[in-house]
């Protein structure tokens, strides 16, 4: 490995006000990709990002996507690529301009050390010209367990598709890093004596939201509160926070504003529905978001998890309303005594789980695996 590995990383990394007006752009998966690339520039890679800004298709989206409607974070440094966003069009002037600025790139800064891509998208054109035309170490990330052959090394975030023997190698499991997160103490405008449970994400099916708001809502004790915040509308949750006070819809925040209530939270909850067929190829990456505050998280188990996570998470065993509600009573029933034992627990967990930890085992082993079988010229 070179004192400092240039990595070309073919995907965007967006600042909050571009994730805001694309609402298309994942904020958990922009969230992750932060910490992983931060992660690799700490441990002294330079790193060059070029992506693009997802939109739903026109008349839903744009019809142009133009490359400067979208900002990159700017801890990083790259490019943005725009693109036609009608049917037929959109992946190919996708693909294309990946392809146009990765050759432009390696004509200013030279052949990078590595391609990182994440997911099948219309990098992938670029990624593959670098590998198989130029030699260049293509590493694949699975975000959501579907993989395509080519690639000289494969990441999974999904520990049932590392498993598979269909998943082709050299392959490496490394569902994420610790988020570097100093909570915030005290406030104004929350109400202390009142326990916080606390669900981070979209309101979509997938993330089962709706049901965690009606097992919630099943409960009968008054002393504790369900936050919810992330984006989308649910006619159903608006009517359930309508008709009981403990609910509290938040919308969609600033990652500042975020790090404000989540601090104030006691517990977490990933109610994923293990039954939804899409759940089962990716990694329910707020986990690890959940867990750096420190605090308990009572979560489904889909098979896409580490059994690493099984004496760390509290298991949400019944994915019924009722039995959902029967979970929640009896996390936020805890004892001092035994919340103590479960934010230990956290604690301990969080100590091999943290960035530069997880980077320096890849790093690691895209040095013994990655370049050894590059088909460099």
């Amino acid at each position: 490995m070179t004192l400092a590995p240039k990595i070309l990383w073919l995907e965007g990394i967006f600042d909050e006000a571009t994730v805001e007006i694309f609402p298309a752009i994942s904020p958990a998966v922009n969230f992750w990709h932060t910490g992983f690339v931060k992660g690799l520039e700490a441990a002294g890679c330079d790193m060059t990002l070029i992506g693009h800004a997802h939109d739903r298709f026109w008349p839903n989206g744009r019809a142009l996507v133009h490359a400067g409607e979208a900002n990159l974070d700017p801890d990083f440094s790259g490019h943005t690529l725009g693109y036609v966003n009608l049917p037929v069009f959109r992946k190919k002037t996708q693909a294309w301009n990946y392809l146009r600025l990765v050759k432009r790139h390696v004509v200013e800064r030279g052949l990078p050390d590595f391609v990182v891509t994440f997911n099948d998208t219309p990098a992938t054109l670029a990624a593959r010209y670098l590998s198989s035309e130029l030699g260049v170490p293509w590493l694949f990330i699975s975000g959501d367990g579907l993989v395509i052959p080519g690639a000289d090394g494969y990441l999974y975030q999904n520990w049932e598709y590392f498993n598979s023997s269909h998943s082709p190698g050299p392959k490496i499991h490394l569902d994420g890093g610790l988020p570097d997160l100093t909570p915030i103490l005290g406030s104004e405008d929350v109400d202390t004596t009142k326990s916080v449970l606390m669900y981070m994400g979209a309101l979509t099916e997938h993330g089962g939201a709706l049901q965690l708001a009606r097992a919630f809502h099943m409960l009968e004790m008054r002393d504790v509160e369900l936050w919810i915040t992330g984006r989308g509308y649910n006619e159903e949750i608006e009517r359930l926070a309508g008709s009981d006070s403990r609910i509290k819809l938040h919308g969609f925040l600033s990652e500042q504003r975020l790090h404000e209530l989540a601090s104030r939270a006691k517990f977490f909850v990933n109610p994923r529905p293990t039954k939804f067929a899409p759940n089962k190829l990716n990694y329910p990456s707020k986990i690890l978001h959940y867990l750096a505050y420190g605090c308990p998280v009572l979560s489904t188990f889909s098979v896409g998890l580490s059994p690493d996570y099984q004496n760390v998470l509290i298991p949400m065993d019944e994915e019924t309303d009722v039995g959902m509600s029967a979970s929640i009573g009896s996390v936020v029933r805890m004892t001092d005594a035994e919340y103590a034992s479960w934010c230990d627990r956290v604690t301990t967990f969080n100590r091999s789980r943290i960035w530069s930890e997880q980077i320096e085992r890849l790093l690691d082993w895209m040095q013994l695996k990655l370049k050894r079988s590059a088909r460099r010229i």
